[in-house]
């Protein structure tokens, strides 16, 4: 059976454990660690709030934004973004679960949108840099032993949003280590979810799940969107595909606990197949 599991925001204004013990009611067992770099708290006190909630860790979403580019380039940058990369791996070991989601690219300034075909043109020179930046990262992950998950994006950056370039690139490099994190929501903004689905079937360890209406990346709760659920739905039991199903909403504790208690624990099993 798929894992069904849920993000784990720290140094925001949540209560870490109230947030996953609302979701731990519906059934969830297992949280991806976020984190907000400027109030990081401490690892025992990660551990302590999730052991609270009766949750553990899967997986982490590493460092991204404006600072952070492997795609770049510049062979320097690209090497600091290895080195932040290794940091993020020894975190997401030492939480016990041991992979890291990766944007591969940064963010353009202001997180201004770019049409598609002009996104085209700003990635093509950038394939080639992230190529070599998944590679030595394989060779990091294979050390440490750590999954590195890179992440489709919104056309909010010069590459990622064209998820089947993506897959192929991670195929390229064709290590175990080099993953590809599925976000259904940035899918939506950029063509069509289940084709993102189905481009990405054999290479996929991680789905982002989480709904918006085609234009704002506004995290909403599956169904409260325009994403076809049902399809989704199908389309991962069509394909029989097990990666693990993790709900990035950041809705506060309190709508959570009103969600479950109208029926989250089975929107959730319907829309994620598990």
């Amino acid at each position: 059976m798929p894992l069904l599991s849920v993000i784990a925001p720290f140094g925001f204004s949540f209560d870490p454990a109230r947030f996953l013990s609302a979701y731990h009611t519906v059934g969830v067992r297992s949280a991806s660690y976020y984190r907000n770099e400027s109030n990081q708290p401490a690892l025992k006190d990660v551990l302590a709030a999730a052991r609270a909630a009766g949750m553990s860790f899967d997986s982490m979403h590493g460092v991204f934004g404006f600072h952070l580019d492997p795609c770049s380039p510049d062979p320097e940058h690209r090497r600091h973004c290895l080195l932040v990369y290794e940091r993020e791996g020894l975190l997401a070991r030492d939480l016990g679960g041991p992979a890291v989601v990766v944007h591969p690219s940064a963010w353009n300034p202001d997180r201004k949108l770019i049409p598609a075909l002009e996104a085209e043109t700003l990635s093509e020179p950038r394939w080639a840099p992230l190529d070599d930046f998944m590679r030595r990262l394989a060779e990091i992950g294979q050390r440490l032993g750590v999954t590195y998950l890179m992440e489709n994006q919104p056309l909010n950056c010069p590459l990622g949003h064209d998820w089947a370039r993506l897959a192929e690139a991670v195929r390229a490099v064709g290590h175990p280590r080099i993953r590809v994190c599925l976000d259904t929501g940035h899918a939506h903004m950029c063509g069509d979810v289940v084709r993102a689905v189905r481009d990405t079937a054999d290479v996929v360890e991680l789905f982002h799940v989480h709904d918006n209406n085609g234009s704002i990346d506004d995290h909403r709760m599956p169904g409260e969107g325009t994403i076809d659920w049902p399809a989704f739905a199908r389309t991962l039991v069509e394909l029989n595909i097990n990666a693990t199903r993790m709900v990035e909403v950041f809705y506060d504790e309190a709508r959570v606990e009103r969600l479950a208690r109208k029926g989250l624990k089975d929107t959730l099993k319907s829309a994620c197949a598990v």
